[in-house]
């Protein structure tokens, strides 16, 4: 499959040559075309600045990225074949819905008539069809969030940025323009790449995806790879809250003695009678889904997730754990 992105050994350092600020420090990156690709990572892991390299917004320190093949260092962003959707939609409050989306094409000399038509195309694509008229701020943050991903591809780029642009949206809409986006990138057959610190959002909306601790890519792959077997303790405990285990009480729970990770949702909670494995419960918190439960085993706090409608241990009870020994993934150290 062709590479729609490819990074090569890229650096972008901020602040002067003596003591540098390394925001992205030797990524090498393949995004795939086509493809639905996420980076995610914490504040200030660099996968921003990631995105803002590829658009033209930063230029590397070192290094060398190629968009299909072309090496882009010294192509400036409005050249290149890609659009970014901003976290705060970055929308004209004077312009009416249609001139906004249309803004790039009139930038471009593109004739009124042509303009407005691409436009309300593209409205009835992201479902604002007889919007054209309204002002942003007649529109909730949902619909402003689809105008803005209609500008971005009003100008069809290959490539679409999207830089956290459901982080102003709440939980319920943010969910339903999850599934929106995933739906229009299939649709339209567009690499997208998409900037995230929401675990939830990268494991349900990516292809594959790279997790982001400072300026380094921790680990690559599908969101299933990722998930089920991350390769450092960062990975494991920053995608999904996993139980980290030092190696000591990895051994004590069957496996080698290194570090490993086993997932809430892989423990299971039985009766402490006759079972090697025990632990104590400390506290519970009710997740509307089941409940996560924290107890004490072999000198390390281990969360369990019991789902709903199963009886809660009371705090302080002595109960078995058990769980599947492939569910015990040895990581590296680092």
């Amino acid at each position: 499959m062709t590479a729609a992105v490819e990074f090569q050994s890229v650096t972008r350092h901020f602040g002067p040559a003596s003591a540098p600020v390394r925001a992205v420090d030797g990524v090498d990156l393949t995004i795939a075309e086509g493809s639905f690709f996420a980076m995610l990572g914490p504040s200030g892991s660099g996968k921003t600045t990631c995105l803002r390299l590829i658009s033209g917004f930063e230029k590397p320190t070192s290094g060398s990225i190629r968009i299909f093949g072309q090496d882009v260092g010294d192509i400036p962003p409005n050249r290149r074949n890609v659009n970014t959707v901003f976290q705060d939609y970055a929308l004209f409050p004077h312009m009416n819905v249609r001139d906004n989306v249309a803004y790039g094409l009139m930038v471009k000399g593109v004739d009124r008539r042509s303009r407005n038509d691409r436009a309300e195309e593209m409205l009835g694509l992201v479902k604002l069809a007889g919007y054209g008229d309204r002002k942003p701020g007649q529109l909730s943050g949902g619909q402003r969030q689809r105008v803005a991903l209609a500008r971005a591809l009003v100008n069809e780029p290959r490539v679409l940025l999207l830089d956290e642009p459901l982080g102003a949206l709440d939980l319920k809409l943010r969910e339903a323009m999850q599934d929106e986006l995933k739906a229009l990138q299939k649709r339209l057959g567009l690499t997208f790449v998409f900037v995230t610190h929401d675990q939830h959002e990268a494991l349900s909306m990516a292809d594959n995806l790279a997790v982001f601790n400072e300026g380094r890519i921790a680990q690559i792959g599908t969101p299933e790879q990722v998930y089920a077997r991350p390769r450092t303790r960062f990975v494991a405990d920053f995608v999904g809250s996993s139980n980290v285990l030092p190696p000591e009480v990895t051994q004590a729970f069957g496996g080698p003695a290194a570090w490993s990770s086993l997932r809430p949702e892989a423990l299971r909670i039985t009766p402490a009678d006759g079972v090697a494995l025990t632990g104590t419960v400390a506290a519970s918190r009710y997740l509307g889904a089941g409940s996560r439960i924290t107890l004490h085993s072999h000198g390390s706090e281990i969360a369990a997730f019991l789902p709903a409608g199963q009886p809660l241990p009371e705090p302080g009870a002595t109960v078995g754990l058990a769980f599947d020994p492939a569910a015990l993934h040895v990581m590296e150290e680092a």
